[in-house]
């Protein structure tokens, strides 16, 4: 999953381009039983980052071994002597060193430390593929050469010209792990359920993705309590309802629900969400605000609909919103002789319902109740 072409990204600080690997060279490279080199991954999504790393491992650092060949540092336990001492030597039992660094990018470095990091990366670089693989995993790679440092001794800043992201770009082989588009979810999440004998439709696949974070590691232990709860049930399919039941709903979520409920003009369910957002003890300025944002999303959908654009993929390329978003709203709006008209319209009302949420001693939530009120009898 994730990222399988060839990918150009484009970095802002020099102008040039970044050049990413494809994952499955990882995969030849365990294959060949040839991973030595300096690896950077880095992305959005985590999971497969810690995927790779977990392969690695399994492949190459034996049972009983790994204390002797293998070191995992983390932001919090990196010691710059020991990582050198660690890739300063072969490997005593093993056929490759193998050096983690998770969350390299939020390592606090002492006066000096990147810099000496950088240093021994550099003199052993042509070495390292020989016997080590030093895999180093980071967020992003927008770190820049004028971030601070502070002097030991003084406590004053100074600027550090060491970046160790410019190290990896130059040197280190990249792979970025982006965040899978919902088709690629939709088949992992039926493979790993059909893995435990357990049934999800495509269409229940898609409804998790719809209330939980898009990404794998929250999926997956989504995923893991329907299983657990389908078996309790003596079931083998999971379903919608296991997932309304089992699966919370993220209060954004709740909220374009709302405003889905106030387009189809179904008021009794645009209260009941706004009932759930105040179980949740969401803010009503903050309730407020993710109703106005769904409603100013509806602009570009109707733009490109009226502009005779159809495909909901299409739509949610140019726009940057959720394909199953542009499929509901551009349902919605069928129902509306002048869809812009409606939802300017709509705006107004959120704007005069702020102005009265600062200013009024009435009720929050009555005047959030209001605004339903009246965008339902546009």
């Amino acid at each position: 999953m994730s990222n399988y072409n060839y990918n150009r990204t484009s970095n802002a600080r020099d102008k040039k381009e970044l050049e990413t690997l494809n994952p499955k060279i990882i995969d030849e490279k365990i294959k060949s039983g040839k991973i030595g080199g300096i690896y950077c991954f880095f992305g959005d999504e985590e999971y497969m980052a810690d995927y790779y790393i977990k392969k690695i491992l399994d492949g190459f650092a034996r049972d009983g071994e790994s204390e002797l060949d293998c070191a995992v540092f983390d932001s919090d336990n990196f010691d710059v002597d020991a990582f050198r001492d660690m890739i300063a030597s072969y490997p005593i039992v093993s056929d490759y060193k193998i050096v983690i660094i998770k969350h390299a990018d939020y390592i606090k470095f002492k006066s000096g430390e990147k810099e000496e990091l950088i240093k021994t990366l550099t003199e052993y670089r042509d070495d390292i593929k020989d016997y080590a693989c030093v895999i180093f995993k980071l967020k992003t790679l927008t770190e820049t050469a004028d971030k601070t440092e502070k002097s030991e001794k003084s406590g004053a800043k100074k600027t550090s010209g060491a970046s160790l992201a410019n190290f990896m770009k130059e040197r280190a082989d990249l792979f970025e792990f982006k965040e899978n588009p919902p088709a690629s979810l939709i088949k992992w999440l039926k493979k790993i359920a059909a893995y435990e004998n357990i049934e999800i439709s495509d269409e229940n696949a898609e409804y998790i993705l719809n209330r939980a974070e898009m990404k794998m590691y929250t999926l997956k232990s989504e995923l893991d309590k329907l299983i657990c709860f389908a078996r309790a049930e003596n079931r083998n399919i999971i379903s919608k309802q296991d997932i309304d039941l089992l699966t919370p709903k993220k209060t954004e979520l709740e909220a374009f629900e709302l405003t889905n409920a106030i387009l189809d003009k179904k008021y009794g369910k645009a209260v009941e969400s706004l009932d759930k957002l105040k179980s949740l003890k969401e803010e009503p300025v903050v309730i407020l605000g993710q109703i106005a944002r769904h409603f100013s999303d509806l602009l570009p959908v109707s733009m490109a609909v009226s502009s005779g654009t159809a495909d909901s993929f299409v739509i949610s390329k140019k726009t940057g919103i959720h394909e199953y978003k542009v499929r509901l709203t551009a349902n919605a709006l069928k129902k509306y002789a002048d869809p812009a008209g409606f939802i300017n319209k709509s705006l107004n009302l959120c704007r005069e319902c702020d102005l009265r949420l600062k200013s009024t001693s009435l009720s929050d939530y009555g005047l959030i109740e209001n605004l339903l009120f009246g965008i339902a009898g546009l």
